[in-house]
């Protein structure tokens, strides 16, 4: 029999992790900020412990997604209170799961990058400055090391000198740069986390 309290929206495993990654990675830039070394944001070792953080999420909300994909015979939403465990049809394609690893990191790099536009805006405009020279040293040693010439190495540096860092829109462009990065992780999470034929190697 149809029940409409099953059929009413449900907050998906992904968007759980991809909030609690994100609160993480934001109070994590906080946590910088207060210690006084605002340079360890750009550090390897950060962008390393980000990393995980971000892959970990992915894999338990894919995971979430899916049983509950499966546990409603194919949809993310019960439309009946009969039992239709073991997902009666719809099998949880590759997109499927990498539209979960998507989910999680559209959500979790937006608190990432809303945690430097609200230091930068309303906590300390001095880190705004801070960040530009952070990144034109990382230009000097990145362009110099891939044996880019002078006068490229300048052009870049000059374009991070232009940029407005604190504003919404460089925010917005920020994430979305990141969001390609990492959805090129997602790629891989989600082809390890598909199910194909009715089989998946996690279960197995």
């Amino acid at each position: 029999m149809f029940n409409i309290r099953n059929f009413t929206f449900r907050v998906l495993p992904s968007y759980i992790q991809g909030s609690l990654a994100g609160v993480l990675i934001f109070i994590s830039k906080l946590v910088v900020y207060k210690s006084g070394t605002w340079e360890f944001v750009y550090a390897p070792a950060f962008g390393l412990v980000t990393g995980i953080v971000l892959i970990v999420a992915m894999v338990i909300g894919t995971q979430g997604d899916r049983k509950l994909w499966e546990d409603n015979g194919g949809s993310y939403f019960s439309i009946s209170n009969m039992d239709t465990h073991t997902g009666g049809f719809g099998v949880f394609s590759f997109w499927r799961a990498f539209g979960s690893c998507i989910r999680v990191l559209m959500i979790a790099l937006l608190f990432s990058g809303l945690a430097d536009f609200v230091l930068m805006n309303w906590v300390d405009a001095s880190l705004i400055d801070q960040t530009k020279n952070l990144r034109v040293e990382q230009v000097k040693n990145t362009y110099g090391v891939l044996g880019f010439d002078n006068d490229q190495i300048d052009f870049a540096i000059s374009e991070v000198k232009r940029t407005d860092l604190g504003s919404f829109s460089n925010m917005i462009v920020e994430v979305s740069n990141k969001l390609f990065v990492n959805g090129l992780v997602g790629l891989v999470v989600a082809a390890f986390l598909r199910r194909k034929k009715n089989q998946h190697w996690v279960d197995n």
